[in-house]
């Protein structure tokens, strides 16, 4: 079986990187808040349009409320979030990551690395560079620019 990776902030990064993962055949789900979001990934799929160009792909999306039905824990958790949602976000992460070898990685430019480490273990922390740009302008639909 395949690495499994959930995607906490499915915003304009999260999507992007989530569905284009998706796209290429990897296991991942997005878990978020927006419900209007959620209900339209899961109804419609999750468009994709800009630099990446046009597709739409069928997503496992997860209101934030729904993480606690994960059965099968995350080898990669991915923390996609504004800032002052790091901790919390990383919490819910730890919950659901594999044990002892999960690793949480933040797409936050490694402004956070340290605050992510604090909560799930500097063991288990890898920081990102996102070089991408992407915005969200309506439900189920993120742009790369």
């Amino acid at each position: 079986m395949g690495t499994r990776i959930g995607i906490i902030g499915a915003g304009a990064i999260g999507s992007v990187v989530g569905g284009m993962l998706t796209k290429a055949g990897h296991d991942v789900t997005l878990i978020d808040q927006w419900p209007q979001h959620v209900e339209t990934m899961r109804s419609k799929g999750l468009r994709l349009s800009g630099t990446c160009g046009d597709h739409i792909v069928p997503v496992k999306a997860l209101h934030i409320y729904e993480a606690q039905s994960i059965t099968e824990p995350f080898d990669l958790v991915f923390i996609s979030v504004k800032s002052y949602d790091t901790e919390w976000a990383a919490a819910l992460g730890l919950q659901y990551l594999r044990q002892p070898n999960g690793a949480v990685v933040d797409f936050q430019n490694g402004i956070n690395d340290e605050r992510v480490a604090a909560v799930v273990g500097r063991e288990r922390t890898l920081g990102s560079v996102i070089t991408i740009g992407a915005g969200m302008y309506e439900p189920g639909h993120a742009m790369r620019t």
